[in-house]
């Protein structure tokens, strides 16, 4: 999950629909698959004078840059509760 104390957050539970097919710009939730693990992280993404990061949205967990090793592989477009 990606739950934030104030602001923007995706509670427990939630169904995600990833979209693989457009191109990840900043501002946007997104998969990425960092080259030191062999899980894919759900982070927002942002620019810093023209630098790319992938930010969560709880503020307790850092803030990674994206390097050349990393692949960002959809952005989210829809979310749905399960019930």
């Amino acid at each position: 999950s990606m739950t934030a104390p104030a602001g923007q957050s995706i509670p427990e539970g939630m169904l995600i629909l990833v979209d693989t097919g457009i191109e990840p710009t900043a501002g946007k939730l997104v998969i990425a698959k960092l080259p030191e693990s062999n899980e894919a992280t759900f982070k927002k993404l942002v620019e810093d004078a023209g630098r790319y990061f992938l930010k969560p949205l709880n503020p307790a967990y850092p803030t990674l840059p994206v390097t050349e090793d990393c692949k960002l592989i959809g952005v989210i477009r829809q979310m749905t509760m399960r019930l």
